[in-house]
């Protein structure tokens, strides 16, 4: 006897579950083939989904790790910083490898606060980040397929659902961005909590949408929040609909949860919070920075069934704008988008899903950036003003289509019920369809390589701890991206970095040393991201002590003082400046000015000499104004970093100076 394909909701009522792929036709008897077989059966869309996850996520299961762009650049370092840190028995409240010193504990995107993050205790940075890309896609996967069966979609729907989610573009592009991926599974089950809370009111699922929505906070992919937040309210209002006894008290229970889960995560959001004043983004995004990232045509929503129309970075034939991640990022594969807009054919909670149809029509619109209507107004407004990459709001689509394609494919199954065999089976076959289609479309991406080689120490960094010295390195921007963040790998002092929140006035001065001016504008319009000093004759970069540069053998620094010390096997030298000033020292000369602004001007003004003159913002009491015949600077007895936060300095003088100090100002430095 052939089963049943699984019925649809109906009056709140699920007709019996089945699967068109099994049969009953199984001789008797209890050995365990004969058992294996009959689970298997069973189960076939729960292995096909665990099959293709674990296939397109391989790396960490053959013990190898990812180590490109953005997770050699900035995660494994900061994982790095903070896992030292961690280790030695505190917070990562300080850490001086990156930007002279920078407070890493409040990026929510490193998610010092997110339980699975703390495994970095024990694992190797690179390791875990490999292992939590897994796991995390896995719990996704997982959620999305309880979603859609909460829902009350068919063991095969909800298969379609999870490999939409797993394999879509969006979680194996974003394997570069760890933040993002751990945030988007604990959404999912936020999302399911939504449900299941909404059709039932019971608070165990109220509870469980809390802490959802909590760790999705602390896992640091703060950028999609505002997205997933407009996809859960759709999902509310559908749930809430199928109680229509007890619609208010269940919405004031999921508000209440909601609360909840911001209070959970208060132990990040303040850091954060406190920390954002003194960042970049304290300025707003100006200029075509605010609308970087954008569609440049509605073209692209092609994109959203086909992924790599524009060809695949991986395989160096992508040749649309840049890049790809960003723009065509978001794509389902075509089966899963034919199948999500059939399912508008559903009676069932069909103005639920014209919502959802709605909301990412208008996320195409928002993609547009200002060449749309919705992006110049949500940029006026908080939190949504400081967010770049307009693209992102198709976050809603990575969440959407695995619903909307549940929702077809049982609706396909219902209207091939009852016809000949090999028809009732198309459903089935689809999602084995979907599962090849998209491993196929993302057979090249995310390049992994042995750990070892992730790990190895460049030969100059090697160098460099065989002959200690005081000062801080900077790599060359010229150098590869797994040396932005050196001082963070590697365990040193680092003057530059790679960092999405540094501190402004520091990053002020690299500006000034690099450009010879004051920021232009009061607003952000560049991309400060990755920075450190390549104009190596200012003198602001002998202020900054740098002593050390990582630079590749064919550049060659031109400034006063740098010599190339070693040479690497591997490409990259190491140069020495001995002129780097002292961490501190005492001038005799100040000059006052009004703020930070007139503070800025003063320093680029090329007749400065940090050595003798200090700009101040304050009175100094005994210390004269600027003097062309200043004295020479005063060496400190000693200077010392006896912590991550403290820096003792011992000094001992006959008149009254100014000591200067080569740390970064930050608010609570005394």
């Amino acid at each position: 006897m052939t089963r049943r394909w699984p019925g649809l909701i109906s009056s709140g009522a699920m007709e019996p579950a089945g699967d068109p792929l099994a049969t009953r036709n199984d001789p008797p008897g209890p050995t365990l083939a004969r058992r294996a077989i009959s689970w298997a059966r069973e189960h076939w869309a729960a292995l096909v989904v665990a099959a293709t996850v674990a296939w397109q996520y391989r790396a960490p299961l053959l013990g190898r790790v990812w180590h490109f762009e953005d997770i050699a650049a900035y995660f494994v370092p900061l994982y790095t910083s903070a896992a030292r840190a961690m280790r030695a028995g505190s917070l990562p409240l300080w850490d001086p490898g990156a930007w002279s010193g920078q407070p890493v504990v409040a990026d929510p995107q490193v998610g010092c606060f997110y339980p699975l993050n703390w495994l970095w205790l024990l694992v190797q940075p690179v390791s875990l980040y490999a292992w939590l890309a897994l796991a995390h896609t896995a719990l996704g996967a997982l959620g999305m397929w309880s979603l859609a069966r909460a829902r009350g979609r068919s063991p095969a729907a909800a298969a379609l659902a999870a490999l939409t989610l797993a394999l879509g573009a969006f979680f194996v592009l974003q394997v570069r961005h760890a933040a993002f991926t751990a945030t988007t599974a604990w959404v999912v089950w936020g999302l399911w909590a939504v449900e299941r809370y909404g059709r039932t009111g019971r608070p165990g699922f109220a509870l469980a949408l809390s802490v959802a929505g909590a760790l999705a906070l602390l896992a640091g992919g703060w950028s999609m929040l505002p997205f997933a937040a407009a996809v859960a309210a759709v999902l509310a209002v559908g749930a809430l609909s199928l109680a229509p006894g007890a619609r208010a008290p269940r919405a004031l229970g999921l508000v209440g949860a909601g609360a909840l889960a911001l209070a959970l995560a208060a132990v990040q959001i303040a850091p954060a919070m406190a920390h954002v004043p003194e960042s970049p983004r304290a300025l707003g995004l100006g200029g075509a920075l605010a609308s970087s990232y954008a569609w440049p045509s509605w073209r692209y929503a092609l994109t959203l069934a086909l992924p790599t129309l524009h060809g695949d970075e991986a395989r160096g034939t992508y040749v649309g704008a840049p890049n790809q991640w960003e723009l065509s990022g978001y794509g389902v594969g075509l089966v899963a988008t034919l199948l999500a807009l059939a399912s508008l054919g559903l009676r069932a909670r069909r103005g639920e899903r014209l919502a959802l149809l709605a909301l990412t029509l208008a996320a195409c619109d928002v993609a547009r950036g200002d060449g749309g209507l919705l992006h110049p107004l949500l940029h006026r407004l908080p939190v949504l003003g400081s967010l770049r990459c307009p693209a992102r709001a198709l976050y809603v689509w990575v969440l959407v289509a695995p619903i909307l394609a549940a929702d077809g494919i049982d609706l396909l199954a219902q209207a091939t019920s009852g016809r000949p065999r090999w028809l009732a089976q198309l459903p089935g076959a689809l999602v084995l369809v979907s599962a090849m289609e998209l491993l196929v479309t993302w057979r090249s991406e995310n390049p992994s390589v042995a750990r070892a080689t992730a790990m190895r120490t460049p030969d100059a960094v090697a160098w460099l701890r065989a002959h200690p010295s005081p000062g801080r390195i900077v790599s060359d921007l010229r150098t590869p991206r797994s040396f932005h963040n050196a001082g963070m790998t590697w365990g040193l002092e680092g003057a530059g970095g790679y960092h999405s929140l540094p501190v402004w006035r520091y990053l002020h001065l690299l500006w000034i040393a690099n450009h010879r001016r004051p920021y232009p504008g009061p607003t952000l319009t560049h991309d400060l991201g990755a920075q450190g000093p390549w104009r190596y004759a200012s003198p602001l970069v002998d202020l900054l002590g740098v002593r050390w540069v990582l630079a590749p053998r064919e550049h060659t620094i031109r400034a006063r003082g740098f010599e190339r010390v070693f040479t690497g096997a591997d490409g990259v030298d190491l140069w020495s400046n001995p002129q780097a000033f002292p961490r501190a020292f005492v001038v005799f000369r100040a000059q006052r000015v009004a703020g930070e602004a007139d503070a800025a001007r003063a320093i680029a003004n090329a007749a400065w000499d940090p050595s003798r003159v200090a700009i101040v913002e304050g009175p100094v009491p005994g210390v004269p104004g600027p003097d062309p015949a200043a004295p020479p600077p005063a060496a400190v007895r000693s200077a010392v970093r006896s912590a991550a936060t403290s820096f003792d300095v011992s000094v001992e003088l006959s008149s009254a100076g100014v000591l200067v100090v080569g740390e970064p100002w930050y608010p609570g430095r005394r």
